[in-house]
C-alpha cells in the first residue's frame, strides 16, 4: 500500500491545525463464532464480562457543543450558527450536560483507530471536480491532468434543449471552425450595453445578452470577435454575449489577475440534426451533486443550476457518438476527475482500498459499539448488530454558572478535500515536488491513496479562539458560541456487556491515555482552534453476575455485585491479539500508525506556527515570501514528520 513521503524538505512542507494517522494495511477482525458472525446478545457467556467503567472528565481547554433548535425556532427558519447556547443547561442544578452521544462518538473513532478497523463510514456523495485550471501554471501536476481532459479544439458551444427527461445539445454555428469567440470587456460599448453589469461591478453575475458582430479573427491563437454591439447592427452574425466566472482570479504577489474577457457564442446551428445527448449520469450523479454555491444562484436554478431551455452551453465534443459528458457554464468549465478515463467523477471512497471497506469483515469497533449495513448482505451474513455499550451523559461536578460572555470564534471554513497535497498520499517518488504530486485524477490505490483518519493538534490550555475583528466581517460567515471554560469536571458512566478481554482492552487503552498527563483527546466543536481538549480518569469495574442474581438486595440498595478491576491484562490482551492478527512483533506503541495517533493526542503540541491554517492572502511572514502561502502546493507532512 503506498506510504506518504517520511520527511519532505523544509521548503515544501505545508502546515494545518490537522494531521492525519494513515491507513492501516490489513483489517483487524473482531474475535467471532465458527460461522463468521459474533455471539448473540440475548445471554451471558462465563468468558465475556459485563460491567461499568466511571470516568471523570475534565476540560483542559473551552470546550462548546451547540444547543438544538427547538421546534419553534425550526419552523421560523432559525439558524443553528445564531444560537450560542450550550448543548443542554440542567434546569435544577444550572450546570451545563455533555451528550453521552458526543463521548460515545469520540470513543468510537479512537477504538476504530487503535483496533485497525475498516473505512467504512465515508460518503460517496460528493463528487471531484478540477478547480481554478484556467490560472494553472504549466509545472503544476493538475493543470498536466487538465490538459490531458481537456483539447482546447474539442471545447464547443451550443445550446441546451430540453426532450422529455433527455437534456440535449444543438450546436452554435461554426465561424472559422469556431462556435464561440472571445471579446475584451472594455469593447463592448456602455451605449450599446447599458444591462451589462461589469466585472468590477460589487454585482456582477453571470448574463446571458443577444448581441451581433461584424468578424472573427485569430491574432494570436484565440478567435477574436471584433466589434460586438447590438443585434441589429449584423443581421447574419448573431450570437449570445455569455459572461460568465467569478470577478478576480487567484492573484501572484505582484499584481491582481481580473478576467477582461466575455464569450460570444454563435447563433444555433441551421442544421436540426446537428445535436448532442447530455448523459444522464453525468447530469445526475456529477453535475447536480456538485453544484457550488455559486451555480445555485440567479440567474443559474437552485436545484438545475444551468440547465435551462436555450441557454448558451459549453461542451467538450465526444471524439465518437454523440454523448457529452463535459459541459459547463463557460469555455473553462470544470471537469470531474474520471481516473478511468470515462468522465465519470471520482469520490473519496475511490482512493480507500477495497480491503479497507469490505463489510463482509466485521472488526472490533463493530463488534463493540454495533453495525447497520449500507448495502442489502448475503444470506448468512448480519445485516445490523446492535452495541453491547452505552454511554451515559457527563453531569457536571464543578461549582460553575453559565455566565461568561458569548464569543464570536475565528471563522472556519469547510474541510477542503479538493486540495490533494494535503488528503492524499504523495509517495516518496513524488518528492513533493509541484510537477510529481498525485491528485484525483492519478490511478485509485495504485498511484495514491486518502491519507487517513484525520485529527486537530491540541494548543493549550488557553488558545486564541475569538475574533479579532468580529464586526469587520459579513454576519454570514460568522457564529456565537458560549463555552465551558477549562477545569470543569463531569462524571459519566460506560456501561458494557459481554464483552472480551480484548475488547475491554480496547476502550482502556484509551481511556488509560486519556488519563496519562501527557495526552487529551478533542471533544465537541473548534477543534481546529484547540478547542474541546479533555482529560478522563476511570475507574472500572466487573460484575459478578452470579452473585448478581443470587440476591435482590444489599444493605439499602439494589445489589450490583461490581467490584473494582484494576487488572492490566486487558490492555495487553487486546495489544497482544492485534499484534498477532498483524503478524508483527514487538511493542503495539511502536507500530507507526500508533505512533501518529499518540502524536496527534500530545498534549505537548508543535509550535502555532507549525499547526495554523494556511492562506490565501497572508499578510505577516507568509510562506515563501508571497500572500498565497497555496500556490506552490507544500505538501503536509506526517504527523511524526511535524515533530521531528
Amino acid at each position: 500500500m503506498k506510504k506518504h513521503i517520511r520527511k519532505i524538505p523544509n521548503n515544501k512542507r505545508a502546515i494545518a491545525p490537522y494531521n492525519f494517522v494513515e491507513l492501516p494495511d490489513k483489517i483487524v477482525a473482531a474475535e467471532l463464532e465458527a460461522n463468521g458472525n459474533l455471539r448473540n446478545n440475548n445471554r451471558y457467556y462465563s468468558d465475556r464480562y459485563t460491567g461499568i467503567i466511571e470516568c471523570i472528565l475534565t476540560t483542559s481547554s473551552p470546550l462548546y457543543i451547540r444547543c438544538g433548535l427547538t421546534k419553534e425556532e425550526f419552523e421560523c427558519g432559525t439558524e443553528a450558527k445564531n444560537l450560542p447556547d450550550f448543548y443542554y443547561i440542567d434546569p435544577i442544578t444550572k450546570k451545563p450536560v455533555l451528550p453521552g452521544s458526543s463521548l460515545r462518538g469520540m470513543l468510537r473513532t479512537l477504538v476504530e483507530i487503535i483496533s485497525f478497523s475498516k473505512i467504512s463510514q465515508v460518503s460517496d456523495f460528493q463528487r471531484l471536480f478540477f478547480r481554478a485550471v484556467a490560472t494553472l501554471p504549466k509545472d503544476d501536476s493538475l493543470a498536466q491532468a487538465y490538459r490531458q481532459y481537456i483539447n482546447p479544439n474539442q471545447v464547443k458551444a451550443g445550446y441546451l434543449k430540453r426532450d422529455g427527461d433527455t437534456w440535449k445539445i444543438i450546436t452554435a454555428r461554426e465561424n472559422n471552425s469556431t462556435s464561440f469567440a472571445w471579446v475584451k470587456e472594455e469593447d463592448l460599448s456602455s451605449t450599446d450595453f447599458p444591462e451589462l453589469k461589469r466585472f468590477d461591478n460589487p454585482g456582477y453575475l453571470p448574463q446571458d445578452i443577444p448581441v451581433s458582430f461584424q468578424r472573427i479573427t485569430k491574432p494570436k491563437g484565440r478567435y477574436i470577435a471584433e466589434d460586438v454591439t447590438i443585434p441589429k447592427q449584423y443581421p447574419l452574425n448573431q450570437g449570445r454575449l455569455v459572461a460568465s466566472g467569478n470577478m478576480k482570479e487567484t492573484s501572484d504577489s505582484d499584481s491582481e489577475s481580473i478576467r477582461t474577457y466575455h464569450c460570444v457564442v454563435f447563433a444555433p446551428s441551421p442544421n436540426p440534426n446537428k445535436t448532442y445527448t447530455i448523459d444522464p449520469e453525468a447530469i445526475n450523479d456529477d453535475y447536480l451533486n456538485a453544484l457550488t454555491d455559486f451555480q445555485k444562484l440567479p440567474p443559474f436554478d437552485e436545484k438545475l443550476g444551468m440547465l435551462q431551455e436555450n441557454r448558451p452551453v459549453f461542451y467538450c465534443q465526444p471524439t465518437q457518438g454523440n454523448i457529452v459528458t463535459l459541459f459547463g457554464h463557460s469555455p473553462n468549465f470544470r471537469i470531474p476527475y474520471s481516473p478511468n478515463g470515462d468522465g465519470k467523477a471520482a469520490t473519496v471512497v475511490d482512493f480507500i482500498p477495497e480491503n479497507l471497506r469490505d463489510d463482509s469483515i466485521i472488526d472490533i469497533a463493530e463488534a463493540i459499539f454495533g453495525f447497520v449495513r449500507r448495502d442489502k448482505q448475503p444470506e448468512g451474513k448480519e445485516q445490523s448488530r446492535a452495541g453491547r455499550i452505552s454511554v451515559s451523559d457527563a453531569i457536571c461536578l464543578s461549582d460553575i454558572s453559565m455566565t461568561q460572555d458569548v464569543i464570536t470564534p475565528k471563522i472556519l471554513a469547510s474541510p477542503k478535500p479538493t486540495t490533494y497535497q494535503h488528503y492524499l498520499v504523495q509517495p516518496e517518488e513524488t518528492n513533493a515536488e509541484k510537477s510529481k504530486l498525485k491528485h484525483y485524477a492519478s490511478q485509485p490505490t495504485e498511484e495514491t491513496i486518502i491519507r487517513g483518519h484525520k485529527l486537530y493538534w491540541h494548543k493549550g490550555s488557553n488558545p486564541d479562539i475569538q475574533h479579532p475583528k468580529p464586526n469587520e466581517v459579513k454576519d454570514t460567515q460568522t457564529t456565537q458560541i458560549k463555552p465551558i471554560k477549562s477545569d470543569v469536571e463531569f462524571q459519566f458512566t460506560i456501561r458494557f456487556e459481554n464483552l472480551s478481554r480484548v475488547e475491554i482492552g480496547a476502550l482502556m487503552w484509551i481511556l488509560n491515555i486519556a488519563q496519562n498527563n501527557d495526552y487529551r483527546l478533542s471533544l465537541g466543536m473548534g477543534k481546529p482552534l484547540g478547542m474541546g481538549a479533555v482529560k478522563i480518569e476511570n475507574n472500572l469495574y466487573i460484575s459478578k453476575r452470579k452473585a448478581r442474581y443470587t440476591q435482590l438486595l444489599n444493605n439499602n440498595s439494589w445489589e450490583t455485585a461490581e467490584s473494582r478491576d484494576d487488572n492490566p491484562d486487558y490492555q495487553q490482551f487486546f495489544e497482544n491479539y492485534i499484534l498477532q492478527e498483524l503478524r508483527q512483533t514487538g511493542r503495539f506503541n511502536d507500530i507507526p500508525r500508533i505512533q501518529m495517533l499518540l502524536a496527534m493526542l500530545s498534549w505537548l503540541s508543535p509550535t502555532a506556527s507549525k499547526t495554523r491554517y494556511m492562506e490565501i492572502e497572508r499578510e505577516q511572514n507568509p510562506l515563501d515570501g508571497e500572500p498565497n502561502e497555496y500556490k506552490n502546493r507544500r505538501v503536509l507532512p506526517t504527523p511524526l514528520d511535524v515533530i521531528s
